[in-house]
């Protein structure tokens, strides 16, 4: 007679919850234990992963702080239009898709990669559309965006690409363009239908779009922040969304001191520790690497000020 054995049972449930998995990440939550990275290594500039680290991870992923300040770059820009959402799309941030797309393919100076994000599909298939009639009536353009789609190195692929945001999972690029696309439609009002961010754990969705740029992110709105009225709204996505624009608009405008304060009320961090870090520090980064030494009995003190 077979015995019965209660890690048979369990390993067959384990199989079981496997089959209905979509993907090797949601397989690999089921079969390993789970541990946090907490190095970051994408960005090459702090303020393009500044927002999901306190947004999404409590401050504690370990980032390496600008080596050069260079007042004449924004490594975050926010370009606002007029647009109107009209057929669940947006034209004027379309355009402007393509406008910037056009400027840096004939501007760049590191031959740098380029991604594409937006809400929803339809205004997705909107931009590559403009982009296509783009190409065929500026030769000069059709030769660089050519390129550009079919563009591999290293056997690796580099070409550029528009997703919608539910399907940018994985990619990065030099430069990520974002275009919002909801806009008040003809009439004045603004619907909230940012499609799967409203939703349970939507904000994922952001965390992933806000944390894919290497060199440079624009942010392209039809939004003004008062009307985002998300205060009763039951989840999370909309609120940070909110603060996110919020945050792009700081660190484009330069103005460091309101962008850090909206990462630490993002991430709880006391106004003990602003102090602190706006006394002492140039970077959360400093901040952190000092707090270790001292709790190793290490006397930390301001190189500027002895």
């Amino acid at each position: 007679m077979a015995r019965w054995d209660s890690s048979d049972e369990e390993e067959e449930l384990k199989t079981a919850a496997a089959v209905e998995k979509e993907s090797l990440l949601d397989l690999a939550k089921v079969n390993f234990d789970s541990t946090h990275l907490l190095f970051h290594y994408r960005s090459q500039y702090e303020e393009l992963i500044n927002f999901s680290n306190h947004a999404f991870y409590e401050g504690k992923l370990y980032i390496a702080p600008n080596i050069e300040k260079n007042e004449n770059y924004k490594p975050i820009e926010r370009i606002k239009v007029n647009g109107v959402w009209k057929n669940r799309q947006n034209l004027e941030e379309a355009n402007e898709v393509v406008k910037l797309v056009k400027n840096i393919l004939m501007e760049r100076k590191e031959n740098e990669t380029i991604e594409i994000i937006t809400f929803n599909i339809n205004q997705k298939d909107l931009i590559e559309d403009l982009l296509d009639e783009e190409a065929r009536n500026d030769a000069v353009f059709e030769e660089l965006y050519n390129k550009e789609l079919y563009r591999r190195e290293n056997e690796e692929d580099k070409s550029i690409f528009v997703k919608n945001i539910e399907n940018a999972q994985g990619d990065e690029r030099d430069i990520i363009i974002f275009s919002i696309g909801y806009a008040p439609d003809e009439n004045g009002r603004l619907r909230f239908n940012f499609g799967d961010l409203p939703k349970e754990d939507g904000e994922n969705k952001l965390n992933v779009t806000a944390s894919r740029a290497k060199k440079k992110t624009y942010l392209i709105t039809s939004i003004e922040l008062e009307d985002l009225r998300v205060e009763n709204s039951k989840n999370k996505g909309p609120k940070l969304l909110k603060e996110y624009l919020k945050y792009v608009g700081a660190i484009s405008n330069g103005n460091e001191n309101e962008a850090r304060e909206i990462l630490y009320a993002l991430s709880g961090i006391s106004s003990n520790s602003k102090s602190k870090c706006e006394s002492l520090f140039d970077s959360i980064f400093e901040e952190e690497v000092s707090e270790k030494l001292e709790s190793s009995s290490v006397i930390v003190e301001n190189s500027l000020e002895l």
